[in-house]
């Protein structure tokens, strides 16, 4: 029993007051655990989260890179496509034409096509597409991305497969 006590929060009330008794070992832990927490963040700068500043120009650039997830289940359940997306050494702007072909770090912007569509939707904004009005059964949505005069960037396209559920 008094060893359970020394690892135990204890409160009591003596003359109308409250004494509070922590143990030194929880408070001890306790700071630990947030300085290896705020070590954990520290670690990671804003370049490694964010990328290159836009304020520079990045020598020898690695190519564009294009990340897609599977659409999200859920939404997909309910007729929805949500598909996201992420790019690397490309910022997706709204900025077009042979000028911003020299622009570093380099930028660029997202086409798709539904199904077998022969013409791309452009989109600039850097946010998940999303698809609705589909009919059930089998899909497929090709992204690719583009540079500023809408030319495919080679090795930067992935096609996602998936099926919309009947209700």
């Amino acid at each position: 029993m008094k060893s359970l006590n020394r690892l135990t929060h204890r409160t009591t009330f003596q003359n109308g007051t409250m004494n509070t008794r922590h143990l030194g070992r929880v408070g001890a832990i306790i700071a630990i655990a947030t300085a290896l927490c705020a070590i954990a963040v520290e670690a990671q700068t804003a370049k490694e989260v964010k990328g290159a500043t836009p304020l520079v120009a990045v020598p020898n650039e690695a190519p564009a890179r294009l990340i897609v997830d599977p659409p999200i289940p859920e939404q997909l359940a309910q007729g929805r496509v949500f598909i996201q997306y992420r790019t690397e050494n490309l910022r997706v702007l709204p900025v077009f034409g042979n000028a911003a072909l020299t622009v570093s770090p380099r930028l660029g912007h997202l086409h798709y096509y539904v199904d077998d569509q022969s013409w791309p939707t452009v989109d600039s904004s850097g946010e998940t597409v999303v698809l609705v009005g589909l009919k059930p059964g089998p899909h497929k949505v090709k992204l690719e991305l583009a540079d500023a005069t809408h030319k495919p960037i080679a090795g930067a396209s992935q096609v996602v497969e998936f099926t919309v559920p009947q209700k």
